[in-house]
């Protein structure tokens, strides 16, 4: 039976390897410019953010350059720039972005004079999501500046009170902001940060191509009806007359599409790998069980329904459904609260989430 389920592999390979080959090229595409595509320059954001930004100073640009650009704001907030202050409000009132940040003109004379100038942040009155989102973001930022505030006026006044002239003063303040960046960028390398929910630990690509691998996997359904005999009464009582179960015959046939599904994993995998994505080496092993549920589920599916085109719709509406309501095609923060809370009802939520783990 082994030998007769190997020649059934290699004989259907070239079917499953199309298909693959297919859906995981689209997969991959979506997992690599998706993020660009929905998240990225206002197109789709899950929080927009109009922002106004002085050229007074390099020093404006390069210090709002290194914030949104780091990985924990880069996946969260889209800033879209504005020429004018009042062109932030007027996008905050008419509803076209989430919040405003206004930077005002003397923002980066003022730190170094230690006259610590304000930065607006503008919302408007209703209580969404997004505010919350941006709110907390902008308190961290707003307590990291604060910081760098007062530790150079803190050196200015230190500086009058020994009676160093201003050159003095500022080599002084300079050193403080020296020492400072080198310490915010060592706390970056010191502190693992880590979250109750794990998912949020990933970035947004990874997250992509995680639900992406799994949404393939579970469509096989189409290309893998016509291996499953398990809908087929002639070919059931020819393996009954030959002494083998039908509980043995589906256990051989779910291992079987198992065995191809991680095939098809393996040549994922230096799909990522080429995309830089990369992927954990313990993934190699973690992703056998989720490999497996996907497989015999997909089995179960291909048996309960009598052909495989019944078998192949059915499955696609249901699963397209589910990974919907699972956070799977888009973010579970943009679905209504009713359906976010239902979600935790949702079993490929959990399989996302362990696929995510055990690839990254």
């Amino acid at each position: 039976m082994i030998k007769v389920s190997i020649k059934r592999i290699i004989a259907f390979l070239p079917f499953a390897g199309a298909y693959f080959l297919a859906l995981g090229i689209a997969a991959l595409a979506i997992a690599f410019f998706g993020e660009n595509v929905l998240f990225k320059d206002g197109a789709f954001s899950a929080v927009k953010v109009a922002c106004y930004l002085p050229d007074d100073s390099s020093l404006n640009e390069a210090g709002f350059s290194f914030i949104s650009n780091m990985n924990s704001i880069e996946d969260t907030v889209s800033f879209v720039q504005f020429d004018s202050e009042q062109e932030v409000r007027d996008a905050v009132m008419d509803e076209e972005v989430s919040a405003g940040l206004i930077i005002p003109d003397n923002f980066a004379s003022g730190i170094f004079s230690g006259e610590n100038p304000d930065v607006e942040v503008v919302f408007r009155s209703a209580d969404t999501f997004d505010e919350h989102v941006v709110n907390d973001i902008m308190l961290v930022l707003a307590n990291d500046l604060s910081v760098g505030q007062a530790s150079t006026q803190t050196a200015y006044l230190l500086g009058d009170e020994y009676g160093l002239d201003t050159d003095a003063s500022d080599e002084l303040a300079g050193q403080v902001r020296a020492n400072e960046l080198g310490y915010a960028m060592d706390r970056f390398r010191l502190f693992d940060i880590t979250t109750l929910d794990s998912i949020s630990e990933h970035s947004l690509t990874q997250k992509i191509a995680a639900s992406a691998l799994v949404y393939v996997f579970l469509l096989s359904v189409f290309v893998f009806s016509y291996f499953c005999k398990g809908s087929n009464r002639a070919f059931l009582i020819r393996a009954k007359l030959s002494g083998i179960r039908p509980i043995v015959f589906f256990l051989i046939e779910a291992l079987s599409v198992s065995v191809m599904m991680y095939l098809a994993f393996l040549l994922f995998s230096f799909g990522f790998k080429y995309g830089k994505l990369g992927v954990d080496p313990m993934a190699f092993v973690l992703m056998i069980p989720v490999l497996m549920v996907i497989a015999f589920t997909v089995t179960g599916i291909c048996y309960l329904f009598k052909t495989p085109v019944s078998a192949s719709y059915i499955s696609f509406a249901v699963f397209t459904v589910l990974m919907y309501l699972a956070g799977g095609l888009l973010p579970l923060e943009f679905l209504p609260k009713f359906l976010q809370d239902a979600s935790v009802f949702n079993p490929l939520r959990y399989l996302i989430a362990f696929t995510l783990e055990a690839m990254f």
